[in-house]
């Protein structure tokens, strides 16, 4: 009897596009139960096997797959940043990329450093999406990067902005799997005082723009959308799946030292670019300058410092409304002097808050009970892995841990 071999087995046992290999395991066993497994470094090495194997490994379902199941495996990454008196002098020593696992090692290894021509201004709060790492700049450039495969790209300037002072969202639209770029400007900006002398008048025109990362023929520039129907403030905004978040000024009332300022938070959707209007949490009608949003577990969180040793976690419900709903209430162990920063751990019930970006701790969600990690200024070990280690010390910087997942995805189109 002869028994007559699959063609896919057959395939993967002879030819130069096996590498030599006389294995019988199918395609689908070695690329998605065993290749999938493997760090990215490793699968950019293995994409030089032979054709066959790079044309899967770059494939778009080989990389969506690949992505899905480091979903599991979070990591973090720090991104620090020297404090400068003027945001617009530019950086010198450009940007650098380190893993970290906190409360496991108090070393962080150098992923990728990236120096650029002109060097690279004071950035805000890096962004991350699947992967990808967005470096927002004070003066308006943008860079995106991939620190698995280092790829490393500038953006496209946007529109100019009056004001000066500039923030940017990003993130993924699920109904297209296009990543996406979005940010705010003042088209013109006045804070005019009223005729009568009591208060003033703020007097803008505002615009809000989008750009998308791929290879279609619109991707690549900046293409504006409705205005937005407040002005935006300038804070980091947060994207969840399909929706950018932006904190914006609804109203003023007074003037001097009563003028009391009202915000209401503005939901940007990516699948029909239009905006909509919802409260900020019940713990306060503005957005207080050492509060801030972010993202955990998928919802739009809100987290309120009412003073230095106080915080409160605000989590919103989905539906087409924000539902508030206070989730813990925290007393630090030592007092904050501007920000408290909230990221996801790899524990649904744990997050990480980061007090100034410097000095870590972990909170449980449940109680509220807080878990001293690390002092990153004086405790954290930068390592280069060249022989080059060092601590930060008394030197002002800001250690901004970034959750991350490896990536194979690209940034330019091949």
């Amino acid at each position: 009897m002869i028994h007559t071999q699959p063609k896919r087995i057959r395939r993967m046992a002879a030819g130069p596009d096996s590498a030599g290999s006389n294995s019988h395991i199918p395609d689908d066993i070695v690329f998605f139960q065993i290749l999938i497994l493997l760090p990215v470094k490793c699968l950019v090495r293995f994409q030089s096997v032979c054709k066959s194997w790079r044309t899967t490994i770059l494939s778009t379902h080989f990389i969506r797959c690949h992505l899905e199941h480091s979903r599991t495996r979070l990591s973090m990454v720090v991104v620090p940043r020297k404090y400068q008196k003027d945001y617009r002098k530019v950086g010198i020593q450009g940007v650098n990329f380190y893993s970290f696992q906190p409360g496991q090692s108090k070393v962080a290894e150098l992923i990728l450093g990236k120096r650029c021509p002109g060097g690279i201004p004071m950035f805000t709060i890096p962004l991350h999406c699947d992967g990808l790492i967005l470096i927002p700049c004070l003066t308006g450039r943008m860079f995106v990067c991939n620190p698995a495969t280092r790829e490393f790209v500038e953006l496209p300037q946007g529109s100019h902005n009056v004001a000066g002072d500039h923030r940017v969202a990003f993130g993924v639209d699920p109904c297209t799997g296009k990543y996406k770029v979005a940010r705010h400007f003042f088209r013109s900006y006045a804070d005019t005082p009223q005729a009568d002398g009591e208060g003033t008048v703020l007097e803008y025109s505002a615009g809000h723009e989008i750009l998308t990362i791929g290879d279609e023929a619109d991707a690549w520039k900046w293409k504006a959308t409705v205005d937005p129907p407040y002005a935006i403030n300038a804070r980091t905004p947060i994207c969840v799946p399909g929706f950018f978040y932006w904190s914006a000024l609804h109203s003023v009332t007074g003037h001097g030292i009563n003028k009391v300022s009202s915000h209401v938070i503005l939901r940007f959707s990516l699948h029909d670019e239009t905006f909509t209007v919802h409260p900020n949490p019940p713990c306060s009608g503005f957005l207080r300058n050492n509060d801030t949003l972010c993202q955990l577990g998928g919802k739009l969180c809100y987290v309120e410092c009412s003073s230095p040793w106080d915080v409160e976690i605000w989590l919103a419900e989905d539906g087409p409304n924000l539902a508030w709903l206070r989730h813990c209430c925290i007393r630090l162990p030592m007092p904050r002097l501007l920000n408290v920063f909230a990221c996801a751990s790899g524990d649904r019930n744990k997050i990480f808050l980061s007090i100034d970006a410097f000095r870590l701790l972990r909170c449980d969600l449940r109680d509220g009970s807080l878990e001293e990690i690390i002092d990153m200024a004086r405790e954290l070990l930068y390592d280069h892995r060249n022989g080059t280690k060092f601590r930060t010390g008394f030197v002002p910087v800001a250690h901004y841990l970034v959750p991350c997942v490896e990536s194979l995805l690209r940034i330019r189109p091949w």
